[in-house]
């Protein structure tokens, strides 16, 4: 009697535990309208696998974090892509495939997330321009593709992939650049070519306002992460492979990294064991890596008025209206035991997040200006300090980092 009322006790615990897993678990079924800079099949350098393929990635992050990814996609440029119906051309060692467009139509393979890319070299011009020679844009061959896609399943979530710029107009003596010309890259990285791709992401976001359409600033992010200690020390030729540019496996990883999170809405699994073919600067700061991508996620989505996630951006999504980044300095950053806080706000509370979105601290205070606040007690790592004012209606934020 005994022996059956504990094979049932652990059979009950079993199915809760199993339960609360499967409730967890993603599922992403995924179409890439994309190209190269998605899906880099064809190397100078070839890897064991797809190691130089975003797909390839994100099916060991989510494997890695008990969730499921499959997909199927094509090459291409936007006016190709808006030749429908669109043709399965990918396939993937490890990456289970999503459909067989010989076999079932598009919509019985019950995709819940598409992702498309326009071109790298197009930003010359506006994103409503049309193509030379051509008698469409890039928003309105999306618009085509969005519309014929929402046709065979309503509900779909759109992704739109921000990849990186041509390098070759930036170089004088070929690949790779020189520390002037690779500075010129990033600038216009984070500025025009940046500046495109949230004009394009705008007009689809405001031509389909009843669907779910996100920018994933992957080129942005990644450029601004390599400009700092100690990602800034990597040879350039050690990250790209060409002047195209195709990136090397540690590009697509990291492209890989970002878009899990975007895609599922949670950080990248903290335990992941990075493969020795990613540089070892990047597989050793992997975890800051992820934090420090997590909260440029979140303060992207809060500043561009919710251009990356479908719901409210998971760190912050309890703190209320407008923000004002450039009224809050901190110093010193990092720090080991006070903050001290400079604002031009009239604020009353400081409430510290960690990069999982939970209250670590709540401090009220008289004075903002004067603040010095004790974080010693925090564990090391990332944090948002965010301050509020009294009737909870403005507020601004930064992030630190505790060592």
């Amino acid at each position: 009697m005994t022996k059956r009322l504990i094979n049932t006790t652990s059979l009950v615990i079993l199915f809760v535990l199993v339960y609360s897993q499967l409730c967890a678990q993603k599922n992403i079924t995924n179409y890439i309208f994309g190209h190269s800079l998605i899906h880099h099949e064809f190397q100078v350098n070839p890897t064991p696998s797809q190691e130089t393929s975003v797909p390839h990635w994100v099916h060991f992050l989510a494997n890695a974090a008990g969730h499921e990814y499959s997909v199927s996609g094509q090459y291409g440029f936007l006016p190709q892509h808006a030749n429908l119906p669109p043709f399965a051309q990918w396939g993937f060692d490890f990456v289970e495939g999503a459909w067989d467009s010989d076999y079932e139509s598009f919509a019985d393979a019950n995709f819940n997330t598409i992702l498309i890319t326009p071109g790298n070299f197009i930003q010359w011009q506006p994103p409503n321009s049309n193509y030379p020679g051509e008698s469409v844009s890039p928003i309105s061959a999306t618009e085509d593709i969005f519309e014929w896609c929402l046709q065979q399943d309503p509900g779909l979530n759109f992704y739109i992939y921000e990849n990186w710029p041509d390098m070759a107009p930036f170089l004088s003596n070929g690949f790779p650049p020189s520390e002037s010309e690779w500075n010129s890259y990033n600038e216009n990285l984070n500025n025009e070519f940046h500046n495109w791709f949230s004009d394009y992401h705008n007009a689809l976001s405001e031509n389909f306002p009843d669907v779910c359409v996100n920018l994933i600033p992957v080129g942005s992010l990644i450029s601004q992460l390599l400009n700092t200690a100690p990602y800034n020390q990597i040879e350039v030729s050690d990250l790209y492979e060409d002047d195209a540019p195709h990136g090397q496996a540690s590009i697509y990883f990291l492209s890989a990294v970002i878009t899990y999170m975007v895609i599922y809405e949670e950080m990248a699994p903290l335990d992941y064991n990075v493969e020795s073919i990613i540089h070892p600067v990047i597989a050793e700061n992997y975890e800051e890596i992820v934090e420090t991508f997590w909260i440029g996620l979140n303060e992207f989505s809060i500043n561009s008025a919710g251009e990356v996630f479908c719901d409210d951006p998971p760190v912050l999504s309890s703190i209320s209206e407008t923000i004002d980044s450039q009224n809050l300095v901190l110093r010193p950053n990092p720090v080991s035991q006070f903050i001290n806080i400079d604002s031009q706000l009239n604020a009353s509370k400081v409430t510290i997040f960690d990069v999982y979105g939970d209250r670590v601290l709540d401090v009220n205070l008289d004075q903002i200006d004067q603040a010095s606040i004790d974080v010693s007690g925090l564990e090391n790592g990332m944090y948002i300090l965010s301050i509020t004012d009294e009737i909870n209606t403005s507020y601004s934020q930064r992030k630190f980092v505790k060592q």
